[in-house]
């Protein structure tokens, strides 16, 4: 893992200063990486022989009961410890780094915390000093450092929306399901991720899992599950401003805020980014009146934790915003797409069991104007108007009684949406469609821990229930229902070595969008189809984990079989409709390593080699790869950091080639793209980094109309303050 200078901060907080004149005893307060609050942190405090054992309180302070000044040795689970000296005062802040013979723990796996390396199935994770060393300019940019998320090529900043799909592991597109803070951020009714509103700057951790995963999270977890944390609130004065500069005039600014408000934690995020722009059509899209494209994305988030105080119970309210408008480059084809979240979380614990309740309201409004290229480029074909509205609400119970650990849930979300499609110069109707959709469902999971054995269980039932119209008629109502069973093993074969393998079924219903909308890319048309059913899989895994004292080695064979698996086919020159393919296969393999390379390195390198394919179906799609599922990727990334503060990421990302259609005529390309950022502290709370995007200046496509970034420079400005 990253070895990090320790930041130690010695500041004064207005509560802890008890009367004038008055000078508080000698204290810490024990912090992440990202800046957030370790509970329960031991602080073993050393003062003229005599020794001291404080535990950290929810806000991550603990106070030496010895007179004077002393020596603090601060450490806590997954993090190294480290020992600094303290004096009567202003309490001195102590970020932890992770430990790298721990590597990290994760929640997405289990539903609980759980060490990487003795999990029974195969998770990574993205600590605070890795994406703060990267500092990708999109959260999609952060995520091609995970291994088997295979949208890696994705260009949120000029890509069409509806094209920004997950797949996980090769199963496929709208085969992996991204979340954030446990919440889903794919477009309920479409599917597609809403990157712009996840700010990389507003990420604290990101956690992945490549299994199947529909027994724990349902419905589009067939190929495994991505969840991002974004920084949480806090009671304490602190946050940050950052500024930056980068080609054709880009820039962004960004505003991060928290701190008390009587016994509430908050914290506001505010963000304004604007992409300079390129030449993103590539040979076969471009027309003589093209010009650059370019971007815009404002996001907005508040959050509120109350009680802040109490480690039994919490209540957190929040809200985002965010709208985000995307120029081509052409006249009349364009994007743009707004957002608005509220979110509710209860958190409550006692006697070993912790009860969860969360709810989400959430409306979005995309609107999509195509012009008709490549006939007449730049005068208007038709404009989609896609309103939609997404409920849920999540209760959660688990428990936990020495080697055994059980979790139950049970969810429901309800999805309404439409789209409608008008000639923009007269305002005829062209085509429309709609419909809602509810999902209910329930799981359990159960773990236990046995001598050498770890074995996991996991069974979710879920129905979803559809009713829809088209331009003609009214759709015929669709119900349908699947149970989701998963059984992970792990073997320790010794404390450095362990085994495990798993089996998953998996389970996806069609999103609305596909039952009931149409849509074109340049000449070719792509068309819904209301008679779709759902998906259904079976995934396979067996892998292997070394932790040895400088990282972690692992790897792991799997293969997934999706049976009436949804995907485009072409059914005229011109013409793609969405239909169930009979049966689908992926194979492959993943292996990595992740950890130190002597006291100044540290080396992230993955790689991954997989083989997505149509087993049965249409005569010309048999043996065919599946759309934008590459045949290998890997990463590499090596972080160095300095006793001056300076650090310096180096990274390499592997784009195999892939295709953007079913017959595999459209390849988009392979590409090594290498990137690195510069990070130089100014003074203890400024930082001036110096970012260059696609070094080497590769020519590839992200989706079949846009063209990656070229190499491009970023400087980037940020100022820390409060503790």
């Amino acid at each position: 893992m990253v070895r990090h200078l320790i930041v130690l901060t010695a500041f004064a907080l207005s509560p802890m200063a008890a009367r004038a004149g008055d000078i508080a005893p000698a204290s810490v307060i024990v912090e992440t990486e990202a800046g957030e609050a370790i509970a329960d942190a031991s602080v073993i405090f050393t003062a003229r022989g005599q020794t001291a054992v404080a535990r950290s309180d929810s806000r991550g302070h603990a106070q030496s009961p010895l007179p004077g000044s002393a020596h603090a040795a601060i450490g806590a689970p997954g993090y190294r410890t480290i020992t600094v000296t303290v004096n009567p005062g202003a309490p001195v802040v102590v970020r932890l780094v992770t430990d790298a013979k721990v590597i990290g723990r994760v929640t997405v796996a289990t539903g609980t915390s759980h060490d990487l390396h003795t999990l029974p199935m195969t998770a990574l994770s993205l600590d605070p000093s890795m994406i703060r060393a990267t500092a990708p300019m999109t959260s999609d940019g952060l995520l091609s450092l995970m291994p088997g998320f295979d949208e890696a090529r994705s260009n949120s900043q000029v890509t069409n929306p509806t094209q920004l799909r997950a797949s996980i592991g090769g199963a496929g597109q709208d085969r992996g399901l991204v979340l954030v803070d446990g919440l889903p951020a794919e477009n309920g009714f479409g599917g597609w991720i809403e990157w712009p509103a996840i700010s990389p700057l507003d990420i604290s951790r990101v956690e992945f899992m490549r299994d199947a995963a529909s027994a724990l999270y349902g419905s589009g977890a067939i190929g495994g599950v991505v969840d991002i944390h974004t920084l949480a609130p806090t009671t304490l004065p602190k946050g940050f401003v950052d500024l930056s500069a980068g080609a054709n005039g880009g820039g962004s600014q960004v505003l991060s805020l928290g701190g008390g408000i009587g016994r509430a934690a908050t914290r506001l995020f505010v963000s304004h980014a604007f992409d300079g722009g390129y030449s993103a059509a590539p040979p076969g899209y471009r027309s003589g009146v093209d010009g650059l494209s370019t971007a815009r994305t404002d996001d907005l988030g508040f959050a509120v934790r109350l009680p802040a105080a109490r480690k039994d119970r919490s209540l957190e309210l929040s809200v985002k915003t965010f709208d985000t408008f995307q120029a081509t480059g052409r006249p009349n084809y364009n994007d743009e797409e707004s957002g608005w979240q509220e979110a509710l979380a209860y958190r409550a614990s006692a006697g070993g069991s912790t009860w969860q309740l969360s709810g989400f309201a959430r409306s979005g409004l995309l609107i999509n104007s195509a012009d008709m290229f490549p006939q007449k480029p730049g005068v208007p074909l038709y404009r989609q108007t896609i309103p939609n509205q997404d409920d849920g609400v999540i209760a959660a119970w688990s428990h936990a009684t020495g080697h055994d650990a059980l979790r139950a849930q049970t969810a429901m979300r309800v999805v309404n949406g439409s789209y409608t499609q008008v000639n923009p110069t007269s305002g005829a109707l062209q085509s429309q469609g709609g419909g809602r959709q509810a999902h209910a469902s329930f799981s359990v999971s159960d773990e236990l821990v046995s001598g050498r054995f770890d074995v996991i269980a996991d069974l979710h039932a879920e129905s979803v229930s559809t009713t829809g119209y088209t331009t003609s008629a009214a759709a015929s109502a669709q119900r349908f229902g699947a149970a989701s069973p998963l059984l992970a093993v792990r073997y320790t074969l010794s404390p450095a070595l362990t085994v495990h393998a798993s089996e998953g079924a998996g389970f996806r219903t069609p999103f609305l969008n596909e039952l009931y909308r149409r849509f074109r890319i340049g000449a070719q048309q792509f068309l819904g189809n209301p008679l779709l059913g759902p998906e259904r899989s079976t995934t396979r895994n067996l892998g292997a984990d070394l932790a040895v004292p400088a990282g972690r080695l692992f790897v792991e064979l799997t293969g997934t079989r999706v049976s009436n698996a949804i995907s485009f086919v072409t059914t005229a020159p011109d013409v793609s409709t969405r239909e169930n393919i009979e049966r689908t296969a992926t194979d492959g393999y993943e292996a990595g390593w992740q950890g130190d390379l002597g006291s100044r390195w540290s080396l992230r390198a993955t790689y991954a080699e997989q083989y997505a394919r149509v087993v049965s179906g249409p005569a010309s799609d048999l043996g065919q790869r599946l759309p934008f599922i590459p045949a290998h990727e890997g990463s590499l990334t090596a972080i160095a950091h300095w006793p001056s503060g300076v650090s310096l990421a180096l990274s390499g990302t592997l784009l195999g080639q892939t295709y953007a259609d079913d017959l595999n005529l459209q390849p988009l390309g392979s590409a090594f793209v290498v990137g690195a950022t510069l990070n130089v502290p100014l003074s203890p709370r400024t930082a001036l980094a110096l970012r260059a995007a696609n070094l080497t200046n590769q020519t590839y496509l992200t989706s079949v109309d846009r063209q990656a970034e070229p190499a491009r420079l970023w400087l980037d400005l940020r100022t820390d303050f409060g503790r």
